[in-house]
C-alpha cells in the first residue's frame, strides 16, 4: 500500500493496481472564497490525478467540492455513505455524476486491491472510512466525531490500526457571534482541539496519528483575521511533544507528502513562518478575491425567492418546535452595493416577510451576510455552509444566542431531510438507523449529562485507557 496527502481533507490510497481518492478539494477555494487549502497543493497535482474510485464522507463543501469533482470527471465511480436522507446522492446526480454507489454502515466492500468500510455517525450524517490493503489499515475519521458505542464497533472490527487521520481545528460558527451586551466577548480554545485529537488517538491506538481535514487558511478580507484561531497541524505536534506523547507518533503531513510500505514517510520541510506564508498566499490570490468582491457588490438579495424558501421551512417545522421562537423573530440581512435588504422570519407566527432597510438596526436578533451568499444558501439548500464559511455575523444578546443556534438546527434538519417529520417514517430512514443503533445509547448518555448540568466532555465517552494515557486529558 501507499498513500499521499493531496490537500486539506483529501487522501489518495493505492494498492494492487486500484486507486481511491477521499474528499477531493484541490481546485480553488471553498465557502465563497473564504477557505483555501494550506499549504496549497502543488500546481500540477490535480492534472495527473485519475482515481478509480472517489469517496465523499459528507456534504460539506470542503469535502464535497463541485469544481474539483468536475475537473476529475463526473463519470468516475463515486462512493458515498448510505445516509437516512437522499441528499448527497441527489446532489451528485444533479451535477451529472453517472456512477454513484452507496456504502452501508459497517459493511466492507472490496475494490480490487483495496477493501473499504464506511462508518456513519451524527444526526447530520458524517462518516469515517477504514481502508485496508497489504496488511495495512488506515482509519480516515476525517471530521467525524466517533466515540461511545460507534467507536467501539470500529475498534472491535479493526483492532489494529496503523494510521489514524482526523480533524483538529474549528469548522463551527462560534467565533461569528457578536453579542450586543458583550461586544468584545469572543473565545475559542485552540488547545481543546489538540486535546480532543490526542484523546481520540489514545483510544484508537494507531501507530501513527496524522492531523488531517483542518489544513486550510482564510484569505477573504472578512475572515482573514480568523487565521489566528486556526489550530494548525504544527500546534497538534507541539501538543504531543510538550506532553511527552510518543505513542502514537504524531506526523503532520502537507499536500504531496506520502508514505509507502517500502520506504516509509516522505515529507517536505515544514513551513517555519506560517503568517508570512499566508500573507504571500493571499497576495497571489488577490485578483480572484477582488473578482468575488465585485460580484457580491453587484448582487442584491433576491427577496421574493428568499421569502419563498424560508416559508417552506417554516411550513415544514412542527408547530410545537415553532413555539420555542415565540416573541423571538429573526432578521436575515443581505448586504450589497445595491443596498441592504432584510427578511424577518417569525416561526411562532408562521411567516416570513420583508423589512425596510431603515428598521434593520432595531431588530435584536439578526443574521448578517452578503446578499449573494444568502441567495446561494437558499438556492443550494445549504445554510449549514454559512456558519462554516465564517462569512456571517450573528448579532444578538448572549441570552438570545440559544435562539439563533436552535434556528440553525432547524435549517440543518430541513437540509438533511429530518424535517418535515414525515421523512423519519420513511423505510430508508428506519433501515439506516437500525444499522446505526449504537448511536442511540450514546446520545442518551450525552443528554443525561446535559440534564445533570455536567455539559459535554468527549472524554466521558471514550475508553478509560484514553484518559489514562493522557493524564486524564489535562
Amino acid at each position: 500500500m501507499k498513500f499521499r496527502i493531496l490537500g486539506h481533507a483529501s487522501l489518495e490510497v493505492e494498492a494492487g493496481g486500484t486507486s481511491l481518492v477521499c474528499d477531493p478539494w484541490l481546485a480553488g477555494s471553498a465557502y465563497w472564497r473564504s477557505w483555501w487549502n494550506f499549504p496549497p497543493p502543488p500546481e500540477d497535482l490535480l492534472d495527473g490525478l485519475a482515481p478509480d474510485f472517489i469517496y465523499l464522507s459528507h456534504l460539506h463543501w470542503d469535502h464535497f467540492h463541485g469544481p474539483t469533482l468536475r475537473r476529475l470527471g463526473l463519470d468516475r465511480t463515486i462512493l458515498v455513505p448510505r445516509t437516512p436522507d437522499r441528499r448527497i446522492i441527489d446532489d451528485l446526480r444533479k451535477m451529472g455524476c453517472s456512477d454513484v454507489r452507496e456504502l452501508d454502515h459497517g459493511v466492507g466492500v472490496d475494490l480490487g486491491g483495496l477493501r473499504v468500510t464506511s462508518y456513519q455517525i451524527g444526526p447530520f450524517t458524517d462518516s469515517a472510512l477504514v481502508i485496508e490493503a497489504d496488511g495495512t489499515v488506515i482509519l480516515n475519521a476525517n471530521d467525524a466525531k466517533f466515540m461511545g458505542g460507534p467507536l467501539r464497533q470500529i475498534l472491535r472490527r479493526h483492532p489494529r490500526i496503523d494510521f489514524a487521520l482526523r480533524s483538529h481545528s474549528s469548522a463551527n460558527s462560534r467565533l461569528c457571534y457578536r453579542f450586543t451586551d458583550a461586544p468584545d466577548e469572543s473565545f475559542d480554545d485552540l488547545t481543546a482541539y489538540s486535546r480532543e485529537f490526542a484523546r481520540f488517538c489514545a483510544a484508537v491506538r494507531p501507530r501513527y496519528a496524522i492531523p488531517f481535514a483542518s489544513n486550510h487558511c482564510f484569505l477573504h478580507e472578512e475572515t482573514y483575521a480568523f487565521n489566528d484561531t486556526v489550530n494548525f497541524s504544527a500546534n497538534v505536534a507541539a501538543y504531543f511533544a510538550k506532553r511527552g506523547i510518543t505513542e502514537p507518533t504524531c506526523v503532520p503531513m502537507s499536500p504531496g507528502d506520502r508514505w509507502n510500505s517500502e520506504g516509509g514517510f516522505q515529507l517536505a520541510p515544514a513551513i517555519t513562518d506560517l503568517q508570512a506564508a499566508i500573507e504571500r498566499y493571499r497576495s497571489a490570490k488577490l485578483p480572484t478575491l477582488e473578482r468575488q468582491k465585485e460580484k457580491e457588490a453587484a448582487t442584491g438579495m433576491a427577496t421574493r425567492f428568499v421569502i419563498r424558501h424560508l416559508q417552506d421551512i417554516i411550513d415544514g417545522t412542527p408547530r410545537l418546535l415553532r413555539q420555542r421562537f415565540r416573541d423571538k423573530p429573526i432578521l436575515i440581512v443581505g448586504h450589497s452595493a445595491k443596498g441592504d435588504k432584510a427578511v424577518a422570519v417569525d416561526l411562532a407566527r408562521g411567516s416570513a416577510s420583508e423589512v425596510a432597510a431603515d428598521e434593520i438596526e432595531r431588530w435584536p436578533i439578526r443574521i448578517h451576510s452578503s446578499a449573494l451568499i444568502i441567495n446561494d444558501c437558499c438556492a443550494t439548500r445549504n445554510w449549514n455552509s454559512l456558519g462554516i464559511s465564517k462569512r456571517v455575523r450573528f448579532v444578538c444578546s448572549r441570552r438570545d444566542a440559544s435562539i439563533l443556534r436552535l434556528f440553525n438546527y432547524v435549517l440543518n434538519a430541513h437540509e438533511y431531510e429530518l424535517l418535515p417529520i414525515r421523512h423519519v417514517l420513511d423505510r430508508r430512514f428506519i433501515g439506516v438507523w437500525l444499522r446505526r443503533w449504537r448511536e442511540i445509547p450514546l446520545y442518551l448518555h450525552i443528554l443525561t449529562n446535559f440534564a445533570l448540568r455536567r455539559g459535554f466532555d468527549m472524554g466521558r465517552h471514550l475508553p478509560r485507557s484514553a484518559s489514562a494515557a493522557l493524564g486524564q486529558g489535562r
